[in-house]
């Protein structure tokens, strides 16, 4: 479980590849993104299925988490 962020371009959302752990996590990153995109028109956040692969951090933006291999 995770959430992605979102954004409303031209009337139609997109995503990226980045999931958060958390709603919150996912909305600062969409902010973020719809501050420095200038065609954008609305920001969200969306959950998923998929693992969460990025925490969102207030000075450097999204951190990409490591993934270990179980195996």
């Amino acid at each position: 479980m995770s959430y992605r962020p979102m954004v409303q371009v031209s009337g139609k959302w997109a995503g990226n590849g980045v999931r958060f752990a958390t709603e919150e996590e996912a909305m600062a990153s969409a902010r973020d993104l719809m501050s420095r995109w200038t065609l954008v028109e609305n920001y969200g956040a969306e959950y998923s299925e998929d693992t969460a692969n990025c925490a969102w951090d207030e000075s450097r933006g999204n951190v990409h988490l490591e993934v270990v291999n179980a195996y």
